[in-house]
């Protein structure tokens, strides 16, 4: 236990005690980890100072319930991992942080100096691995020099496009005591680049020109917020659609809202991209979902603002490229008098969203419902400050054009890396980060065995969430591009399991629903269980618009 006074503080602090005090005066709310001796002496520095530790079944489950917190929260995650494979299991949500631009500190324990390059048990040298999917990553051999390595640590992470950093501590260094106690202080947040004058210029004199605007919102805007978006899509009439971290940045509920930025599973939004004499991305680049600009029209002059300048002009050149934050702009927008653009053709735009929308609709069979109709139960029966989940497959590209998200932080798509596994642990994460809020995960029967002992990880920490398993028997994502590609498939199939029981014997609550009004209940009864609990739906395997499109 920690002494009272300065000089016995000094004597008793070990590195694992320094790392804890910087964290918690980095303004971080718990750890996520998995035992493993070298990292002890942090463990007993969480209860000893007072950071709640949330101990999880697998390593990789750690990071990814840190990741999924900063995604709902807007801060850094945090995750300790102990050396070796404790290390290389962190590697995919590492990947999956970096390439969705969420932050995330990841420690993580190597073998002691003294036995460096001498074979010891489970050492391995990991920095080559995780400096490939992280922002930064370095080692620390001088307990008196963790707090330092940790402000380094946080400047690379919020630094341009926030990401993952890894600091890799030998467990004699985590141990050993300092010979002073560090001076820990709240490490300051990076200051944001505004518009330069001429930029404004620039831009005030391509909006007033454009008739045919388009408005896509991206992640920056989730870490930089303005109060001003609605104010600006409002005054100029503008159409708008929203990407990834930026879903609920305008609740999407509202008028002008003509579905997420996702173009394979938003035909509307190809066709305003091929037509828009004007496209105003902001806090994004031309990636994946947006068909990395390829299918943006001649005619379309293309404004792109963000703050990291790596991300400017990637995949498509812009006509104006202003290294700034979006916020900034948002206000510039909403501070110029209306457009004089065509109300017609944003209106147009909302239109045939709102009919692609609902033509989505398709009928169940005796295999079970439609996957819409159980995103439709689900999302009709929960309230309204909900947190949805889905990761990479078939059954979460239904979801991610069916939902209509509210806020920021209230969907959480591990969809930028294309891991499967993620679904699950960001359940788990979400309830550790917003407790009052519920939590649904959308899964399929495929996605679910990754890491479904995460329920039991809730259970023990009184947290609660929903996994919704649309079970088609099978890997859709895959099988069903395999079906319509060749005519059959190869090892796709998945014999029903009993999920419902899973989740009894994981100390949660279980659920087979076979319709509609079955489901809303389960859902409803689930939620005021306060328990994890998983609701099994039989559901069509058909195939997705998004798998469809890219397939």
């Amino acid at each position: 236990m920690l002494t009272k006074t300065q000089s016995d503080k000094a004597q008793t602090m070990d590195g694992g005690a320094a790392i804890v005090a910087w964290l918690k005066s980095a303004g971080v709310k718990n750890i996520f980890s998995v035992s493993g001796g070298p990292i002890n002496s942090i463990y007993r520095a969480c209860a000893h100072q007072g950071l709640p530790l949330i101990h999880t079944r697998h390593e990789a489950a750690a990071c990814f319930m840190a990741e999924a917190q900063s995604r709902v929260t807007g801060k850094a995650g945090v995750a300790v991992v102990t050396l070796g494979p404790g290390v290389t299991n962190a590697v995919t949500p590492g990947m999956v942080a970096m390439l969705a631009g969420t932050p995330m500190i990841i420690v993580g324990a190597q073998a002691s100096t003294k036995s460096a390059e001498r074979g010891a048990g489970m050492a391995y040298d990991v920095l080559p691995i995780m400096k490939g999917v992280t922002k930064w990553a370095a080692r620390c051999t001088d307990p008196n020099r963790l707090q330092e390595y940790l402000d380094i640590a946080w400047r690379k992470m919020w630094a341009g496009r926030p990401g993952p950093v890894f600091l890799e501590v030998p467990t004699d260094i985590l141990s050993s005591p300092l010979r002073e106690a560090p001076a820990t202080q709240h490490p300051p947040m990076p200051g944001l680049p505004g518009i330069a004058a001429g930029d404004a210029e620039a831009a005030r004199a391509l909006l007033s020109g454009a008739k045919k605007p388009l408005l896509i919102l991206g992640d920056e805007l989730f870490w930089s917020r303005s109060s001003r978006i609605t104010e600006a899509v409002e005054k100029h009439g503008l159409a708008f659609s929203t990407l990834r971290l930026a879903r609920g940045i305008v609740d999407e509920r509202h008028p002008r809202w003509m579905g997420p930025a996702y173009a394979p599973c938003n035909a509307t939004l190809r066709t305003a991209m091929k037509d828009a004499d004007c496209i105003v991305l902001l806090g994004h680049h031309f990636e994946f979902d947006l068909e990395f600009g390829d299918t943006v029209g001649p005619q379309a002059r293309i404004i792109q603002v963000c703050s990291d300048q790596e991300l400017l002009h990637r995949n498509r050149r812009a006509d104006l490229a202003i290294a700034a934050s979006p916020a900034d702009f948002i206000d510039l927008l909403a501070d110029m008098p209306e457009l004089g653009s065509d109300k017609a053709w944003s209106d147009g735009l909302v239109t045939a969203w709102r009919e692609e929308h609902a033509a989505q609709l398709g009928e169940g069979d005796a295999a079970g419902m439609h996957p819409l109709a159980a995103v439709d139960a689900v999302s009709s029966t929960a309230p309204e400050n909900t947190i949805y989940v889905t990761s990479h497959g078939n059954v979460d590209f239904w979801a991610d054009a069916r939902l209509r998200v509210p806020a920021p932080g209230r969907y959480l798509r591990a969809g930028q890396s294309g891991a499967l596994g993620a679904e699950v642990p960001y359940g788990a994460g979400a309830s550790f980060a917003d407790p009052d809020a519920p939590v649904v995960v959308f899964v399929g029967d495929g996605g679910v065995g990754f890491h479904v002992a995460e329920l039991d990880t809730a259970e023990r920490y009184g947290r609660a969430f929903i996994i919704v398993v649309l079970d088609d028997e099978c890997w859709g994502a895959i099988a069903l591009p395999q079906e319509q590609s060749f005519g059959e498939t190869y090892e796709m199939g998945l014999p029903r399991r009993d999920w419902s029981k899973v989740a009894e014997g994981l100390g949660g609550r279980g659920y087979f629903a076979r319709d509609v009004k079955a489901l809303s209940e389960a859902v409803a009864d689930a939620i005021a269980s306060g328990k994890p609990a998983i609701i099994q739906v039989p559901v069509r395997s058909v195939i997705s618009p998004y798998m469809a499109y890219i397939s």
